[in-house]
């Protein structure tokens, strides 16, 4: 049986437009699973980022931690050796000041007029027994006095 040429013109363009709409049809599909995998690779690369970045930004926050902990403790340190230097220099003032207190009290007491001196018109009268004699000083003169204290030291 022998088809009509218009049947078989209008089989081959059905044929035609059937493999354009397959061969469109197959097109988009891949087209789509291409983007799914590409949609697929982004979010794995941006979860794998982002797991990276949190890792670093966990280790710099340990890194400042640690670093932190270290200046806290350098600090206390050094508050402690302050204080400690405070301590030994108050401690050392005291002793200093201790010092110039019995030196001036030494000398003080060098000036002072024993049991058998007296000050008689502003010159030391050394007394031993019934004798008076002034007391001399350095430079071979009498030693001044004024009430119960001489004005250079008598011991």
């Amino acid at each position: 049986m022998a088809m009509p040429l218009s049947w078989k013109l209008g089989g081959a363009l059905a044929a035609v437009i059937v493999a354009a709409l397959a061969w469109r049809g197959l097109s988009l599909y891949l087209a789509a699973r291409h983007a799914d995998e590409l949609t697929r690779d982004v979010a794995r690369n941006a979860e794998v980022e982002a797991q990276l970045a949190r890792a670093r930004a966990q280790q710099r926050s340990a890194e400042l931690a640690a670093t932190l902990r270290r200046q806290r403790e350098d600090l206390a340190n050094t508050y402690r050796q302050v204080s400690e230097d405070a301590a030994r220099h108050r401690v050392e003032q005291a002793r200093r000041e201790e010092r110039q207190r019995q030196e001036a009290l030494r000398i003080e007491a060098s000036h002072r007029l024993g049991a058998d001196q007296t000050c008689v018109d502003g010159i030391v009268i050394n007394r031993r027994g019934s004798s008076f004699t002034q007391a001399v000083g350095s430079k071979g003169l009498p030693i001044q006095c004024s009430g119960d204290t001489a004005a250079e030291p008598l011991r």
